[in-house]
């Protein structure tokens, strides 16, 4: 008589951070941007936390799919880019359209409509929410985009947004991230620039490792 073995499927995913373990700041940081409800901010995504005021911000980032085009890019799901978010392709600082709209309604990506071409955006490449890019005018130089945001910290706890009371952040100052369960790329510019280092540069207690 043959032995069948059955399968069952459990429910679940891999937790972002590594046995789920992260040390925590004291006190929780209300959020510098504002989300629609019902949106989650998940476990590992990276934040900048600002000691003056007690703030944190999303390190908005989303990777560009193929099938887009300049100025209707198609990005990944998992992003939190909103409309009026300035954007700027990764090291390219003389160009920052804002985000005209955003339609989520296919179910494998999402279309960013901008103000304006991103000329030479193609495929893989990195999205992020940025300052504005001013053109030279007169006596006055350029003012060249930047990341509006640069990490130091992680979100150590899920965030949902319920409209109800006041919601706050937790922050990780030291987590190990799973790289492959973050929902969008991490640039290379915020990473340590010692070849090969799996840390944030401007907090090595937070490292992304990819298993």
């Amino acid at each position: 008589m043959a032995i069948e073995f059955k399968k069952k499927a459990i429910p679940g995913k891999t937790p972002v951070i590594w046995r789920g373990e992260c040390k925590i700041l004291p006190g929780g940081f209300k959020p510098k941007q504002s989300f629609p409800i019902g949106t989650v901010l998940r476990r590992g995504i990276p934040i900048f936390v600002d000691y003056d005021d007690m703030s944190a911000a999303v390190c908005k980032v989303a990777k560009v799919l193929k099938g887009g085009t300049t100025v209707a890019p198609r990005v990944a799901k998992g992003h939190y880019f909103a409309q009026g978010d300035v954007i700027m392709k990764e090291d390219v600082t003389d160009k920052s359209p804002a985000i005209k709209s955003i339609d989520t309604s296919n179910a494998d990506y999402d279309v960013l409509t901008l103000q304006s071409a991103i000329a030479g955006l193609d495929e893989n490449d990195t999205l992020m929410e940025a300052s504005v890019y001013v053109p030279a005018e007169g006596e006055n130089e350029a003012v060249y985009a930047a990341p509006l945001y640069i990490p130091n910290m992680v979100i150590g706890a899920d965030l949902e947004f319920k409209g109800t009371g006041i919601p706050t952040i937790d922050a990780a100052y030291e987590a190990m991230i799973l790289y492959n369960h973050v929902p969008y790329p991490i640039p290379a510019s915020w990473m340590n620039e010692t070849k090969g280092s799996p840390c944030l540069k401007s907090n090595p207690n937070i490292m992304f490792i990819k298993q």
